[in-house]
């Protein structure tokens, strides 16, 4: 079996969707094939790696070896896409009996393609995403229509996506959900001081862009009404600049200096960095009002660390009953959440526990099996 897999995402900073696709790729690769095998070898996808854009090649060492390039500028790509059904991807990616496109963007071809759908923001809060994102949409129908399977991570996505499209899909089953692991911790990088000095206080750490939908200025209201009981403990969040920054600003401006000072904004991060703010954290906070994964929850329960998280989106199934769960929208009610992680040992303990167990249920195995059952159903 033969899959073209779109890799795009692994170039620059990696978010989210471009971690998954790495972790795909090696797992996809690492199927056993022997005799002992699950399925035989000739199920096992052979993958075509491919890049959506021309620039990329520019970031070949971030790409795997044979990644194929189109052979027009992304942008006429688009453009054309978002009006036609060509022009097809068939020419450069000669051989491959299936297409996975990992990020939304699934391409015109003769062959079937899966296209992964990981949130549905796009659809649902339109004025929450950049105007080159809110294009995706009629690309995505059009897919649809044309007969792409869809990928996604959580049952309710799923269910939206149903909701939003199911008029431009083929039928409910052409959706399939197949959940991803967790991200690799990294070891052994190098910690700016800092960093290192916050390690030594007690802190609620919150990991992601700092964009509308992750409520970080409800998390600083919330840390607002916890700083004056607890005057040693700090807020840190650790992820990009986005276009949520004025209302974390405006939202820390009003609480009292010595709560203020006590917010910590450390930009993007290495993995290093991120692995070590993660297994150092009192807590991790994750206030979302809207989801479709969230990495940083498993990635906490694995480290052992407690999770106090919104129920909004996918949030509920992922974290299962392995974190605290408040409404996004209630300061008080997530502030009265960490200040219970922070002060009850045995209430600690247990998320904690629960964690690990709720963490282990995933992995970069059973979703390249997954996926793998899909491709072959795709191709029929």
């Amino acid at each position: 079996m033969r899959v073209a897999v779109d890799v795009t995402p692994l170039v620059g900073v990696r978010t989210g969707i471009g971690q998954a696709v790495g972790a795909v790729l090696d797992a996809l690769r690492a199927q056993p094939t022997g005799p002992d095998a699950p399925r035989p070898a000739a199920a096992v996808p052979v993958v075509i790696p491919y890049a959506l854009s021309r620039r990329a090649r520019g970031h070949a060492g971030a790409l795997p070896e044979g990644t194929r390039f189109p052979a027009w500028p992304a942008r006429m790509l688009l453009r054309a896409w978002e009006r036609s059904d060509g022009p097809t991807v068939d020419r450069w990616l000669d051989g491959a009996e299936v297409v996975h496109a990992t990020n939304y963007l699934a391409p015109p071809s003769r062959h079937p393609v899966v296209v992964s759908v990981w949130d549905c923001t796009f659809v649902r809060s339109p004025e929450l995403v950049s105007p080159a994102v809110r294009r995706i949409e009629p690309m995505l129908r059009r897919a649809m229509r044309r007969g792409a399977w869809v990928h996604t991570g959580s049952h309710f996505v799923a269910s939206e996506i149903l909701e939003y499209f199911g008029a431009d899909l083929a039928g409910p089953d052409r959706v399939a959900v197949v959940a991803p692991g967790i991200p690799e911790l990294h070891h052994g990088g190098a910690v700016e001081p800092e960093v290192q000095a916050l390690l030594e206080k007690p802190f609620i750490l919150a990991l992601g862009t700092i964009e509308p939908r992750k409520n970080l200025d409800g998390l600083v209201r919330a840390f607002g009404l916890l700083a004056p009981q607890h005057p040693e403990l700090h807020l840190v969040l650790a992820g990009p600049d986005g276009p949520g920054r004025r209302a974390v600003d405006l939202a820390r401006a009003a609480l009292p200096q010595r709560s203020a000072a006590r917010i910590v904004f450390t930009g993007a991060v290495s993995d290093a960095v991120r692995t070590t703010l993660l297994e150092s954290a009192s807590v991790l906070a994750y206030p979302s009002v809207y989801e479709g994964f969230g990495f940083p929850i498993l990635e906490a329960m694995r480290s052992g660390v407690p999770v106090v998280a919104s129920l909004a989106g996918s949030i509920p199934e992922v974290a299962g009953d392995a974190a605290a769960l408040v409404e996004p929208l209630d300061p008080d009610a997530l502030a009265a959440a960490l200040a219970r992680v922070l002060t009850d040992d045995d209430h600690r303990e247990e998320l904690i526990a629960r964690g690990r167990l709720r963490s282990a249920e995933f992995s970069w195995g059973e979703t390249a099996r997954g996926l793998t059952e899909l491709y072959a159903k795709a191709i029929g």
